[in-house]
């Protein structure tokens, strides 16, 4: 009589931005010390995905906490889901609302967290201020900002998401402005160039990144960044 065949442990993590050296590194080390223990991952641009299958139990423990150690702060879910849905998962949890308010991604930031089934009981509202004076008119954005730092600017993606939080309306806003490309504008900042800024009660903070890519990458990249912040973002309000 043949034994039945064993059911192995498997779990998913869904993680952003690991390089993918670091990655394969992690991977190699773990399967080194974890006998039997098959690791894959997958990624769309900076986004990622990261699936674990082991002999038993413990052995997926090891595994799995092995690479949490290591990518901690890139771990965004231990289950498989998009970015828009864990982030509108957690914001359901705390009964939070969000806002934001896009210039280089053009409103698929809003258009991705409303495509989530029960986003309406989170998602407050959307601002496409994509030219200067509706960054002034609609948000407040300071015209010596605007003309001192430019657009493209830590001070003006700042004081975008400090607009929205004056309304009040909204547990945590998320701002984007950047150059998506093809070519540059009159500020000669170079295509890539980014700011992104969440905020809420605790303040606002902004980062800066620099993407590669062609437009259309540039924005998806820009969209899952500010998604991954929103996420991080909520976690401390």
């Amino acid at each position: 009589m043949e034994e039945p065949e064993k059911t192995r442990s498997t779990a998913v993590l869904k993680a952003f931005g690991i390089p993918d050296a670091a990655m394969i590194e992690e991977i190699v080390a773990i399967k080194s010390t974890v006998a039997g223990a098959e690791i894959t991952f997958d990624k769309h641009l900076l986004d990622e995905t990261i699936k674990f299958d082991c002999a038993d139990d413990a052995s997926l423990t090891k595994a799995v906490c092995a690479f949490t150690r290591r990518f901690a702060e890139n771990i965004y879910a231990e289950y498989d889901a998009e970015l828009q849905t864990v982030l509108v998962d957690i914001l359901k949890m705390g009964k939070f609302r969000i806002s934001v308010a896009e210039s280089f991604t053009g409103g698929n930031l809003a258009s991705r967290i409303v495509s989530v089934s029960g986003a309406s009981k989170v998602f407050y509202e959307g601002i496409v201020a994509y030219s200067e004076e509706a960054k002034a008119r609609r948000l407040g954005v300071s015209r010596e900002s605007l003309k001192t730092n430019k657009p493209v600017s830590s001070q003006v993606a700042g004081e975008m998401a400090e607009g929205l939080l004056k309304e009040c309306e909204s547990d945590l806003v998320v701002a984007t402005t950047g150059l998506a490309g093809p070519r540059s504008d009159e500020s000669g900042f170079p295509v890539g160039l980014c700011y992104i800024a969440v905020g809420s009660a605790q303040g606002v903070t902004v980062y800066k990144y620099k993407f590669d890519g062609n437009r259309e990458e540039i924005t998806e990249k820009g969209v899952q960044t500010a998604l991954f912040l929103a996420i991080k973002g909520v976690k401390n309000i």
